[in-house]
Order: structure tokens, then sequence, then C-alpha cells
């Protein structure tokens, strides 16, 4: 298969090694012509993933109607806030034969709508097929060829079979399912809860409260997806638990490490302006908390870190809150 990765930071990146030892011809799209140069002269992404070494037969462009034109398989892992403008950009050279994969985790900021969605709105007239890929999965690992799973999903089951089968290697296995809006929004939904364990990691305050803030995160996010049409047993598989874990256990995961920046003082603004990393979880806590509210959907800690993030409550004050609410059933 001719797969083309659209977005070269470092889990496009990963994502294109993978694809090249699953044995795919596989070209890495960069907006910047001397970035590919650069790339193609290196073996290695200095910028976002160094350290890892890039396939020989690994591929780069910068000629995107070119890349499209031949790609039978199109990764999309642009940053949330650029999903729709790259769709629309490559929109003009797609063709019903394609199959485009959303590998970016997040909602669109200006609408607040889900991507899979802005997917559907912008190639949805091609008529090609659509699907998300996630899962627990820190592009530094996955570049390094560590062990590691994730699901894609697609309506077309047939489909999202032939697109693991393709995408599937010795360290990287895919499995698949048809829970489109599940898998998208635990995605979503996981990087609220990270900035959150960021926060107790920050604070010192335990593997205990660590362990209550995951569990009870798992059941809020869940608790959102089933009441915007998930399966709930979407959120007990990789793309649910599986996520959750890894980015908020992992030192590598850049919504944890901005929550430990909030505990220790700094605001939102701050840490947005001092990395070169997106930090999906700050704009996700933005939109899914007025979701919840506009969907009467209770999120206790997705509330608590809203409040930290834009109405500059301290997370000390928002945590003794949180445990100071009324007790209850465990499943309620």
């Amino acid at each position: 298969m001719n797969v083309v990765v659209v977005g070269s930071g470092s889990w496009g990146t990963a994502l294109a090694i993978k694809s090249v030892l699953a044995g795919n011809t596989t070209t890495l799209y960069c907006r910047r012509p001397e970035f590919a140069k650069q790339l193609a002269e290196d073996l290695e992404n200095k910028e976002y993933l160094p350290g890892v070494t890039l396939p020989k037969e690994l591929l780069y462009s910068s000629d995107l109607a070119t890349c499209i034109n031949a790609a039978d398989i199109v990764l999309m892992v642009t940053p949330s806030v650029h999903v729709r403008t790259s769709l629309e950009s490559l929109k003009p050279y797609a063709h019903k034969e394609q199959s485009y994969i959303l590998c970016s985790k997040g909602v669109e900021r200006t609408t607040g709508k889900l991507l899979t969605t802005v997917m559907r709105e912008v190639l949805g007239p091609v008529g090609c097929n659509l699907a998300v890929l996630s899962g627990p999965n820190h592009a530094e690992e996955i570049g390094r060829d560590l062990p590691a799973a994730s699901v894609l999903s697609t309506e077309n089951l047939e489909v999202a079979t032939m697109l693991q089968k393709t995408l599937c290697s010795q360290n990287f296995r895919i499995y698949a399912n048809t829970d489109i809006t599940g898998v998208e929004l635990a995605g979503a939904t996981k990087n609220i809860i990270a900035l959150a364990a960021g926060i107790v990691d920050g604070l010192k305050l335990g593997d205990n409260c660590k362990a209550l803030l995951l569990t009870r995160g798992l059941h809020e996010m869940t608790r959102f997806g089933v009441a915007l049409g998930a399966q709930k047993e979407t959120y007990a598989g990789l793309a649910g638990m599986g996520d959750l874990i890894a980015t908020c256990m992992s030192p590598h995961g850049r919504n944890r490490a901005a929550g430990q920046q909030l505990a220790d003082g700094k605001t939102m603004d701050y840490i947005i302006n001092h990395t070169n990393m997106v930090v999906e979880g700050f704009f996700a806590t933005d939109i899914v908390y007025k979701m919840a509210c506009e969907h009467h959907i209770e999120m206790p800690i997705t509330k608590a870190l809203y409040e930290v993030l834009y109405e500059e409550k301290s997370p000390a004050l928002a945590l003794a809150e949180l445990m100071g609410r009324d007790i209850k059933i465990e499943v309620s």
C-alpha cells in the first residue's frame, strides 16, 4: 500500500516509521520543504523525535498534490487546531478509493465539533473511507519500536480489518472496532484527566490519590461518551483505560507534564507560550466542560480543572472541594 502521513511532528514521524516496518511505501509530508530536506539528510527528526533513527526506506515530500494523488491511505496527524485546514488543503487531490485515518486527539477549538465530524464535513462529498486510530501510544516509544497496540475504528468492519492488516507490524498490534465516537471521545477526554494527574504528581499527593483520580476519571469519561452515543465497552479497552493509564503515568505525557507545571504555580498561558508541543487538554477542558453543561452531564473532575484553568482557582482548593463532595454510591 502507498501510505502518506500528513504531519511531521513526533507522532506523525513515529507512525511513518511503523508504516515502513509494516511493509508499506510510506511518505512523510512536511509543510516546509527545508524540513523535509533536513529529515532526509539527518535520518532523524531532531526537532520532534530526537534520538530515533528514521528508516532509509522512508520518503519525504512537501508536494501535497503528488502525495495525495498517489496515496491509498492517508494518516492525519496534525494538531487538532490544524485538522480542518489540512483537510481542506488536500481535498482537491482526494478520491473515493482512499482511506483517511484520523490520528490526532482533541476537538475543534472554534466549534467544539469532534474531529471526525470535521472530516465528514470536508471529505464526505469525496466518498472516501474515514477512520480513527487511538490508544496508549507515546511517540517516543513507538518510534523506538517498543511493543504497543492501538485501536482502529471505522463504521465498516470490513474496511477496518483491511486497514488493520495494512498497518500492523511485529511490535505494533492494531485492534479493530466500529465505535468511532467512543474511540475519538476517549482520546480527547483522557487529556483532561492527564492534566489533573500532573497536578496530583506536582502536589506530591501519592499513589492512592492518583489511583482515585484515574478510576473516577475513567468513570467520568465513560459517562460523557455514553451520553453522546459511544459504547461503554470502548472505555474499558485500549482507547479508554489503556490510553488513560499511559498518559497519566508516563513521563512522556505532555498533558501530565503540563499539570505538574500548574501545580508549581505556572499559568496555562505561560505553559502554552513556553512549549513547542500542543497541550490538547487545555482546550479539551474548556470545550468538554461546556458540552457537559449543555447536556446536563455531571463531570466534577472536568469542572474542577476548568475552574483552575479558566477561573484561576488554586489546584489545592479545587482538590479540597472535590474531596468534600457529598458521598455517594460508587457506580452512580
